[in-house]
Parts: structure tokens; sequence; C-alpha cells
């Protein structure tokens, strides 16, 4: 492992943390192209070291944004229920990335990386405001179970937090401001990472190497989120 490698690592780390902390996600889809393409590593080790270096920057960013009051109870409810369907998602997905080859797994992160550019053209664009729930009370847990599910499948399968889905789930269709969406996502990213990560590590996936570059590009991230959440913070601006 050479001294560019380990630079590499640290400064890919440090920026795709900082965007985490600006955006309210784990910065896996950012770190994704860093993983693969700069450093060279495996696509299964990547899938995991992401899942690892996710959990540290979404704890963080869960830990200080609900020290700043940022998820009330009716959020707190919603990200519970959610958490019910995607830890199964999750397990499902890890399970299946692992059975089909790698050019279609490659195929399917393509897709996911696709319609996150997408989805955040159309945020520039349009702009993205809070919003009142659109589903009926009696329907709220269930969609809520369900949405967990499939998400937790993409998170699970590509090793991401999954917040880029879950986010406008939240304010579009449960109707929670998006400094609060983005702080439920986080507690419902937790349990979800672990149990992707667990069935990952049951299949010996869990390798040394994935560790090594979690730990090269996680530490960074970590500092990373710390700088721009206390820039934030400090400036007054909301934190969505």
């Amino acid at each position: 492992m050479t001294a560019s490698y380990v630079l590499t690592a640290a400064l890919s780390g440090f920026f795709t943390g900082v965007l985490a902390g600006l955006v309210g996600l784990g910065g896996a889809e950012e770190r994704i192209p860093f993983i693969l393409y700069a450093l060279k590593e495996p696509l299964y080790d990547m899938v995991v070291a992401n899942l690892v270096i996710s959990f540290a920057t979404s704890g963080l960013n869960f830990a200080l944004r609900a020290n700043e009051g940022l998820l009330p109870t009716p959020a707190l409810i919603i990200s519970l229920v959610m958490i019910v369907g995607s830890l199964p998602g999750a397990f499902l997905g890890a399970s299946l990335s692992h059975r089909i080859s790698e050019r279609k797994l490659k195929a399917f992160i393509a897709v996911v990386l696709g319609l996150v550019v997408a989805r955040l053209s159309a945020d520039f664009i349009a702009g993205t405001s809070p919003t009142t729930s659109t589903v009926g009370p009696y329907l709220e847990f269930p969609l809520a179970v369900v949405f967990g599910f499939l998400i937790g499948i993409v998170g699970g399968g590509v090793g991401v937090a999954g917040g880029e889905y879950r986010i406008p789930v939240l304010i579009f269709m449960f109707g929670f401001p998006i400094k609060i969406a983005g702080t439920a996502s986080q507690l419902v990213s937790l349990p979800t990472i672990l149990m992707a990560l667990g069935r990952h590590a049951n299949m010996g996936f869990l390798s040394k190497r994935s560790l090594v570059v979690a730990a090269l590009m996680g530490i960074p991230s970590v500092i990373g989120v710390i700088v721009s959440l206390r820039i934030l913070l400090a400036s007054g601006e909301e934190i969505i």
C-alpha cells in the first residue's frame, strides 16, 4: 500500500465526508467512484467498506442532528416503523448482491447512481420544499414498511445508507420538513447498515482489505462530517 494510495483514500474520504455533512446523508454514493476507480478496489470490498464508513458517518450525523432537536415524535415513530421493513430488505439485498455477477452488480450500481443524479438535478431545478402528508393515517405504517423494505434492498445490495431515496419518501409522502426527514433517515439507516454488514460478514465477505479501506477513508470522512456540520451550525443555516 503506497503513500499515494493512503493520500488518495484520506483526501477522498474527507471530501465525501464534507458532502455527507452538508447534505445529511451517509455519503456512500459519492464514495463509490473513488473506491472503485481511484483506489481500484474489488467490487465486493467496495460494498463492505462503504457500509462500514456509512455507519460511522450516519451515526455521527444522526447524533449531532438529534442533539439539535431534529427528531420530533411523529418522525421517530415513522422511522421505527420503516426500520421494520428495512431490516429484512437489507438482509435480502446483501444476499442477492453475491449471487449475481460483478458486471450485473455494477450495472445495478450505475442505475442507482443515475437515479441519484436525476433526483438531485430535479431538486436543483424545481426546488424541494416541505409538504403535508399525502397518505391517509391508516396507510402511513404499511407504506413505511414497504418503502423501508425496498430501500433496504438497495442499501444492502449496493453498500449505501439509502438516504437519497428515503428522504424524498419522508418529505413528499409523510410530509416531514427536509431537515427532520434527513434526521429520520439517518436513524433508519443505522440498523439497516448493521443488518447488511452482518449478512456480508456471515457470507465471508468482511475481509481485512475492506476494513483497511474503511479505516483509511472512514476516519477522514468523520472529520469531514464534523467540519461541515460545525460550519453550518455556526452560520445559523438550516441543516437539511
